[in-house]
């Protein structure tokens, strides 16, 4: 069992890992785009799932890891492709604005993100290489493409609903404004404030667990310690608003374009969560360790989430338009990649899900 100050230390690694990563890709205005692995209570919220628990329609099962000797278990939204390839689930989903005040008298608001948000290919039917849908339900249908052999597999986001913003006053200790050589304001606060802050509204703010909440902002990046280490775009979690209840939650940010390296604009960070949510709702998913491509030798993490395996390369992002406008997403991990299956499960035979593939070859192992 692992207790929370040994996570926080590992997630502290995890982002320093991630920023010397990243820093071999192409250089950003403001920073170099991270996620980060967060658990506010790892320890209840693994403990209070069981077959009475409220919470989000989830399948469990597990898997042998190819050269090791553990079996691991894993919970994903939906019901198994494996049993019911024809299923089709639909999660409720909530958009919640977050807008920032900022002791220097700067305000940035998340409302127009929520707006533009609900009308994106995260929730729109939009064309994709594997198929015409939302981005998440086409992904998992190309994650687990053998079993469901062609059968109407769905796991669905119902069209969202946008609640008022709500206002969070950043004191001068977490957080600042700055803007580019061209002008565009971003903000920049403390991953403990923000993570503390969110967690606080996620459990106060009536939200059903058996739904999905996304709290999305503006321009808002999250640093670690210091500023200098900077930026983490967002994370997913879960967290016990009630006895016998276990809310998971997305919070992200809604970068404009030019302000990240990669492709990290717009819609790329949800997209990021939104697939790693469902393919780990609880942040409990271990698996074998496991390196990013980069340094696949150095071991980055042990969770199964499918958006860090892709996140360090240069152009880890694809567009798709819809309605005119052109939207970023972020390219992800197969399940066969962490399972290091081999052939692969997956659309094609692939570990990763745009062609040409990223991810090769299953995870190697590391040290």
């Amino acid at each position: 069992m692992v207790r929370e100050q040994d996570l926080r230390s590992w997630l502290q690694l995890l982002v320093v890992v991630a920023l010397a990563v990243a820093s071999q890709g192409q250089d950003s205005v403001i920073g170099k785009p991270m996620f980060a692995v967060r658990s506010a209570e790892p320890i209840v919220a693994e403990a209070a799932l069981s077959a009475s628990t409220r919470t989000v329609n989830h399948w469990t099962s597990s898997f042998p890891s190819k050269g090791t000797p553990s079996s691991y278990s894993y919970a994903m939204v939906g019901a198994s492709p494996f049993t019911n390839p024809a299923s089709s689930t639909t999660i409720n989903t909530e958009i919640q604005p977050i807008t920032l005040k900022f002791a220097n008298g700067n305000t940035i608001s998340g409302t127009a993100a929520a707006v533009a948000l609900a009308n994106s290919p995260i929730f729109l039917k939009t064309n994709f290489q594997a198929g015409s849908g939302q981005y998440a339900d086409i992904f998992q249908r190309a994650n687990f493409a053998k079993p469901i052999a062609g059968k109407p597999y769905h796991v669905l986001l119902g069209l969202p609903s946008v609640r008022s913003a709500l206002v969070v006053n950043v004191p001068k200790s977490s957080g600042t404004t700055k803007r580019t050589p061209s002008g565009v304001l971003y903000g920049l606060v403390n991953f403990d404030f923000i993570t503390k802050t969110i967690a606080s509204l996620a459990r106060t703010g009536g939200y059903n667990p058996t739904s999905l909440p996304i709290f999305v902002t503006g321009n808002v990046f999250e640093y670690e310690q210091m500023i200098s280490i900077c930026c983490v775009l967002g994370y997913h979690d879960a967290l016990t608003p009630a006895s016998g209840q276990l809310l998971t939650f997305i919070y992200a940010s809604y970068p404009s374009a030019g302000l990240l390296s990669g492709g990290f604009a717009d819609t790329a960070v949800v997209s990021h969560e939104v697939a790693e949510w469902m393919d780990d709702p609880f942040g409990t998913n271990s698996v074998a360790p496991w390196g990013q491509p980069q340094n696949p030798k150095i071991c980055f993490s042990n969770l199964l989430e499918v958006g860090d395996a892709i996140e360090a390369f240069s152009n880890p992002t694809f567009t798709a338009s819809l309605n005119g406008k052109t939207y970023h997403l972020q390219d992800e991990a197969f399940f066969s990649w962490f399972a290091r299956q081999s052939p692969s499960i997956g659309a094609g035979g692939r570990y990763s899900y745009i062609q040409p593939a990223k991810l090769t070859k299953p995870a190697p192992a590391c040290n």
